[in-house]
């Protein structure tokens, strides 16, 4: 039974965290088959066929599929207070097999699913839109719920037919219970495979008795039609955009056109009302490619003026192909409408070909024009729309440049400064070292925008070259330029560099992001720019913004890692002006994170090895008592309880953790999630091995005063054990009290951290919150701390035992209390040592010597290792001359006499045996 609970223990603090491994390993949508007959409901329109069961009748699911769609009805599946702007559905076969005969008929297995969503106002992101991963395309929609049919049933792929039967779990008008309701879901493919049948039409019917659901009307856009034949490329050749600015060739681009095209919807923002004196009432363009081949492609475009979120709605939704033109270095296509859905979706067809669509990747870039994928629209009919990228990244378009065309007002904004050359270091402009994430705080101004907000700043160009190549590809050359207001020299300490700044959270309702240009000199480690921020009211780019940044020394122990200003240099009075930002960024440096990794490696394994001694330290213990049986009742019980509480509280907190789904995890900043957890299950182990090791000293010093045949012996060991509990838990619960007032009357601070984003995958992020009030620090965190100060001093209830015991046995052996009193110890000159190596910018990442659970400082340090000291040599010498060897034998008159009377008392028994 013994060996059972310490199991049973282990179990249950472990075995939790595995369940989610097997859980995952469940199908979570497995395929349920329908519980009505096809032949009821769909044999007349594609008749029933038992399917082919040899491996060769398995056919392409995704020639049926469609991800892009439209629908209309339906509208009793979703219980919402309000309608939705956007419709979606999509359609996914999981199995199609061919049928016996020559019918031409396949077995169809698919999931049908009807989404709607609420469209937001204003730039990318702002109402929290959702990613929605569909093969490989990631889809903006922000979803206010769906519902999803499981079908089965047959295609005939001679008239292009499709008949499925299915049902679904609908929430009830209530919302209190799920209603089953069977469907019909018919289908209609075109023969033609081109842009004219590229459409998918159907209808989504109840068969349930009564109707479960108005009818629903199915309007998409199939994915990959077989042997797709473009018909269009003769006349989107014929006129193909203006050639008024370079272009990149398509060798110049990564992977050529379908890799800058595939994979997700791409968003394009337009100039309506910026750069022309009307507005055509599209702000934002849609494109998702549905077919790419080589340099030819099939693309869908949707317009609107809501942000990112893409909808396949007829009225604003063009179908285009077209391939790319190598002498105009571009992409010409031809677009068409959608026509006839007015009255019936089942009417939709694709027609009016007469606008023209080019797409086009910039040789050169500049701070009003950062897009590397710019695009036009029209016809003879209407004028242009220009549109370029949002989000394209720039990585892809190796031949792209930079050009500095605010090169005179950085000149005379950014004045050259006296530099004095000292020792220390700045960051390289072409390492890591210049993004960072930093909080902004706004000190008023137009705009309405809020007074703290996130952002993130990451260079675009380094000089002539990408910044992102120069990280992936090592440090090149030619970066260093001219000072911008330098006229007759070249310093390599200055380099010319262009930035954006993101704002994270939250995102402004009046204007975007933020690009900039200037000049970062690394002698003094100033960045001082212009930048040109979108103002998103009325269309226009404001360029009146001066920024100026100051990094820290790259060894530099600062809290800060950047500090600095935004600022506008229009009057307060103009409609446009912003007021001051003032900057933070607690980032940490490249060098910084490689450091912390290797020294976190360090430390867990000086956790691992302390709490392996800790084990053995109490082993010897546990061979000192049983090889001295008489010293065990002499070993303090307050002291055995303490070290007990001292691993077991870790461990329930441990415990705890493990349910908690929402907890902030420091293995985030590793490349390895895994290898941190391996590493604190060990050290999990290791401590509850010292915990039942500790309970088995606990158990013997316990049981040894309760079977002691002497009873005057017992009463007086438990006699001095009360006299140390009458000290110590005074002393102890003063202590917490005064932890608690000091708590309590600390200067709350205001948090102003900035949290490292989810995306980020490395140290160079600090693992804190944006919070705008003033906060107290935690008294949990306070009490952890002072409970550790109480380890380090576990000696104190044996000295005191000692002492009002005036024992002058061994109770504890050498190897115990000198080496546990080290383990405790340790942890304190390990602090000293670190604290005058990495300074305080990393206490969020210490494992070993941990803040949060003990007082650290060089104070503290100091008198901790002082007490812990005297403390063993105070035991030493208990052990060795008495229990009260340095305390003057005049405080204990009555415990002389008492030990005069009983050595008389003993010499007497003695002469009476001898005698006898």
């Amino acid at each position: 039974m013994a060996t059972f609970q310490p199991l049973f223990f282990f179990l249950l603090i472990f075995l939790p965290s595995a369940t989610p491994l097997t859980s995952s390993l469940v199908n979570p949508n497995p395929f349920k088959p329908p519980r009505i007959p096809y032949s009821d409901h769909c044999n007349h329109i594609v008749p029933e066929s038992p399917t082919d069961p040899s491996p060769s009748a398995s056919f392409i699911p995704s020639s049926l599929s469609f991800h892009v769609s439209f629908f209309s009805g339906g509208d009793s599946f979703f219980n919402r207070p309000t309608s939705p702007d956007l419709k979606a559905a999509s359609f996914r076969p999981r199995s199609i097999r061919k049928a016996l005969g020559d019918g031409a008929i396949y077995r169809v297995e698919a999931r049908l699913t009807l989404q709607t969503s609420r469209s937001g106002v204003g730039e990318l992101g702002q109402r929290k839109i959702q990613l929605t991963q569909i093969d490989g395309r990631r889809i903006p929609v922000s979803f206010m719920g769906g519902q999803s049919f499981e079908l089965y049933g047959f295609w005939s792929e001679r008239t292009g037919k499709v008949c499925l039967v299915g049902s679904a779990q609908v929430l009830s008008a209530s919302g209190s219970s799920y209603n089953s309701v069977d469907a019909r879901l018919t289908l209609s493919y075109s023969n033609e495979s081109n842009i004219y049948g590229s459409l998918v039409k159907g209808v989504l019917e109840s068969v349930s008795k009564p109707s479960g659901f108005e009818t629903v009307s199915l309007l998409g856009a199939r994915n990959t039609p077989l042997n797709y034949e473009y018909k269009l490329l003769e006349e989107s050749n014929a006129e193909c955009g203006r050639n008024s600015e370079e272009s990149l060739s398509l060798e110049s681009v990564v992977g050529g056109l379908c890799k800058v095209f595939e994979g997700r919807n791409h968003v394009y923002r337009t100039d309506c009302g910026r750069s022309s004196n009307h507005s055509c009432g599209v702000e934002y363009v849609s494109l998702l490619s549905l077919l790419c081949d080589g340099e030819k492609m099939r693309v869908v475009l949707s317009f609107s003026s809501v942000g990112r979120l893409f909808s396949f709605d007829p009225r604003t939704t063009l179908v285009a192909e077209g391939a790319w033109d190598v002498e105009k270095r571009r992409f010409c296509g031809a677009a068409c409408r959608i026509l006839n859905f007015t009255d019936s979706l089942s009417d939709a067809a694709v027609g009016d070909c007469s606008l023209r669509l080019s797409l086009r990747f910039p040789a050169a870039l500049s701070i009003k024009s950062m897009a590397p994928v710019v695009g036009e629209l029209w016809s003879a009919k209407t004028s242009r729309i220009e549109f370029k990228s949002v989000n394209e990244p720039l990585w892809r378009f190796s031949g792209l440049r930079y050009e500095y065309t605010e090169s005179e007002r950085v000149g005379k904004i950014c004045k050259s400064r006296s530099r004095t050359k000292g020792k220390k270091h700045y960051p390289d402009a072409q390492t890591s070292d210049m993004r960072f994430v930093m909080s902004v705080k706004y000190s008023g101004g137009g705009g309405g925008d809020s007074a703290l907000r996130s952002a993130r700043a990451s260079p675009y160009f380094v000089g002539d070259r990408l910044y992102h190549d120069l990280l992936v590809g090592g440090q090149g050359a030619g970066v260093s330029g001219i000072p911008m207001n330098a006229v007759n020299s070249v310093t390599k300490s200055f380099t010319n560099i262009t930035y954006r700044i993101r704002f994270l959270s939250p995102v402004s309702e009046s204007r975007g992001d933020i690009y900039a240009e200037g000049t970062y000199d690394r002698e003094t480690g100033e960045l001082c720019m212009v930048g040109c921020q979108s103002v998103k009211l009325n269309s226009t780019v404001d360029c009146s913004l001066v920024i100026r940044f100051k990094f820290s020394p790259v060894d530099s122990r600062s809290d800060d890692r950047l500090k600095g200003t935004i600022e506008s240099t229009r009057v307060k009075t103009d409609p446009l002006y912003v007021g001051r930002m003032e900057v933070v960024s607690r980032s940490i440096y490249a060098h910084q994170a490689k450091e912390s990794v290797w020294r976190m490696d360090l430390e867990i394994a000086m956790v691992l090895i302390s709490n392996t001694l800790s084990c053995l330290f109490v082993g010897m213990q546990l061979y000192h008592m049983n090889k001295h049986q008489e010293t065990v009742p002499f070993v303090s019980i307050a002291m055995l309880t303490l070290l007990v509480l001292g691993h077991m509280i870790p461990l329930l907190l441990n415990f705890e953790e493990l349910f908690k789904s929402n907890r902030n995890r420091e293995s985030l900043f590793f490349e390895n999630d895994r290898w941190l957890e391996a590493k604190e299950i060990v050290v999990r182990i290791v401590t509850m091995i010292a915990f039942l090791l500790e309970c088995r000293l606990l158990q013997l010093a316990w049981s040894a005063r309760r079977t002691s045949e002497d009873h005057h012996h017992r009463d007086a060991v438990w006699k001095a054990e009360k006299m140390v509990s009458y000290v110590c838990l005074p002393l102890y619960i003063t202590g917490g009290l005064i932890a608690w007032l000091v708590n309590h009357n600390r200067t709350p601070k205001r948090v102003v951290y900035i949290g490292k984003p989810r995306w980020s995958r490395n140290l160079l992020y600090r693992p804190a919150t944006l919070k705008r009030s003033f906060q107290r620090p935690s008294l949990w965190k306070d009490l952890k701390s002072y409970g550790g100060l109480m380890l380090d001093a576990f000696l104190l209830p044996q000295i005191l035992f000692n002492g009002f015991s005036n024992s002058e046995s061994k109770p504890l052996a050498a190897s115990f209390y000198v080496g546990h009193s080290f383990v405790r110890l340790l942890p304190h000159a390990y602090d000293l040592y670190r604290s005058h190596s990495y300074g305080k910018i990393l206490d969020w990442s210490f494992i070993y010597a941990s803040h949060k659970v003990d007082y650290y400082s060089t104070a503290w340090d100091v008198i901790i290792l002082c007490i812990g000291f005297i403390f063993a040599v105070l035991v030493f010498l208990q052990q060795r001359f008495g229990g009260r060897c340095f305390i003057p034998k005049r405080w204990f008159v009555e415990d002389v006499r008492y030990e005069k009377v009983v050595e008389l008392q003993q010499t007497g028994e003695l002469h009476k045996s001898n005698d006898s």
